[in-house]
Order: structure tokens, then sequence, then C-alpha cells
């Protein structure tokens, strides 16, 4: 909406807030989140990506994806919220370049939105944010060092949110967290892009 005096952005509502607010709840014991919700809510995500990156009229990095800036409705079905660092690519281009207040120029491409879904593939897994005092306690000091280990490892269940243990899902959480893994990897031309993310996460069965 835009008036004279000053520009507005409006959202729908959404009545459950935000991913990072639901988790929060969960991990303190005010609510439950079920593996399907989960699932469902990383399909979603990744479908929202896939429309920005190859679909929309112009391509979109996101630059901020995280549980704070997805929000959650009613259904709980999920909106990619928070285009504020959001920079649209050049026809042609696979990366775009900002400087920052510092003088220093970064580049961006759309594997730096895989990343960031990936860590936040991770989040929906294992239940912990990277920010979680747990992981300054780990040998690795590393959310993402530490989840590729135990992947690596043999009891890569470790990873799983201990609430969704002996629900009969774990084969596919971790198939989720190999997906969170190659979405990680250090060499940006090695992580999936987003359409084969959403089918990765589209074919794994319930």
């Amino acid at each position: 909406m835009v008036r004279p005096d000053c520009h507005l952005l409006v959202y729908e509502f959404m009545k459950n807030g935000s991913l990072q607010e639901i988790l929060n709840d969960v991990s303190q014991g005010r609510r439950e989140l079920e593996w399907l919700a989960r699932h469902r809510i990383a399909r979603g995500i990744a479908s929202g990506l896939e429309y920005l990156h190859m679909y929309h009229s112009l391509r979109i990095i996101h630059r901020d994806i995280k549980p704070g800036n997805v929000l959650i409705d009613d259904d709980m079905e999920d909106r990619i919220s928070d285009f504020g660092l959001a920079k649209v690519m050049p026809d042609g281009h696979a990366q775009v370049k900002t400087s920052n207040l510092a003088g220093t120029t970064l580049t961006f491409s759309d594997e730096c939105d895989i990343y960031s879904f990936g860590v936040l593939l991770a989040v929906l897994v294992m239940g912990k944010l990277p920010s979680d005092d747990f992981f300054q306690h780990t040998e690795e000091m590393s959310f993402v060092k530490w989840m590729r280990n135990v992947m690596n490892s043999a009891n890569p269940n470790r990873a799983i949110d201990s609430k969704l243990l002996g629900n009969g899902y774990e084969e596919q959480m971790l198939l989720v967290l190999k997906i969170a893994y190659f979405c990680t990897l250090d060499d940006p031309k090695q992580r999936p892009n987003s359409r084969d993310v959403r089918c990765m996460l589209s074919q794994i069965q319930h």
C-alpha cells in the first residue's frame, strides 16, 4: 500500500506468528510440533524459494532465510517474509554484488539462500537454533559442523530432536538432515538448487 506521506507493507495476519516463536514454545514445552507438520513447513519454504529463484518475473535472492522470517498461518502453512535484504537478480546473471557500509563488496547468489535453507532444515529436525548454547559446549562449537559430524557418525539419530524420537519417522528425518547436509556444503557449486531441494523433500513419503 502506498500513500503520499508513507509506505506501508500489508501482510496477511498470521495467528501462529513466526516459526522461531513456535520452535521456542516447543523447546520450552508450551506446545508440540510433530514431524509431519515440520516436514510440511519445510516443503512450503522450499516451494517458495523455488518460485523466487526460478519462476518470479524477476529472480530474487532473499538473503535472510531463517525461522524468524517464516510466518505460519492458522492451517500451519508457511509464508516467507521480510524481504528487506532481498536482491533482484539481473537477467542472465548468476550472482549479484552489493557493498556494505564499510565499503566491502559482497557477492550473493541462489546458493546463499540454499545454505540458509539447509540450516533451517536442520533446525526443524534437530529442534535447536544455531544460537543454542548447546553448540558452544561441543568440540565443533558450530551448528553446521556438529550436524555434519553427527551425520557421519555411527549414531546419526543423536541429531534428531528428542521430542520426535520413537514416532516411527526417524528414517525420514535423517533423509531431511542429509538434504540439509548437501545444502550447507562449503562449495556453493555443489549445493542443490531450490527445485532439486523441493523435489527431494516431496519424494520423502510418510
